[in-house]
């Protein structure tokens, strides 16, 4: 975690039990709003392993989940209070199959929809898909980014 005694200002930290962060950045941010409430922030959630090798698109799509939840209780928080997410999948995976497929249309939907049943209550929180070029390494084809709220 970051160090800072001004506990209105945010702090960052990587969890413990989440997949190591790059030296640049941290996977969390809290960030009082009021004495009450925190808004905490999510890097981009990927399946790790899909860095090092090819995994297949809906297993990172399940890795990423995975970690979403692993930061947000690491952060005192659940799936149940996030208040947005911007989902990014890649266009053109070299899959034939899954390429000709629109980006809605690739099952993480479903996924997403087991995610929040299991880990949210069933809240449905904003969303925003984006198809993109291209993601950190060659062999990402989904990150996720997180927002939530906290109230005390």
């Amino acid at each position: 975690m970051t160090s800072t005694t001004d506990t209105n200002k945010p702090r960052t930290f990587s969890p413990e039990d989440a997949p190591a962060a790059a030296p640049n950045y941290h996977q969390v941010a809290i960030t009082p709003i009021l004495p009450t409430s925190r808004l905490i922030t999510l890097a981009g959630q990927v399946n790790l392993d899909a860095a090092s090798r090819n995994v297949p698109f809906l297993e990172q799509v399940k890795g990423a989940y995975k970690n979403v939840a692993i930061c947000l209780k690491a952060a005192g928080a659940s799936p149940r209070d996030i208040i947005h997410t911007r989902q990014y999948i890649v266009r053109e995976t070299g899959d034939p199959t899954l390429d000709s497929k629109d980006i809605a249309d690739r099952g993480w939907g479903p996924l997403w929809r087991e995610f929040l049943d299991e880990e949210a209550e069933g809240h449905r929180p904003p969303d925003t898909v984006l198809g993109v070029a291209s993601l950190a390494t060659k062999t990402l084809l989904f990150e996720i980014e997180v927002w939530a709220i906290v109230h005390a």
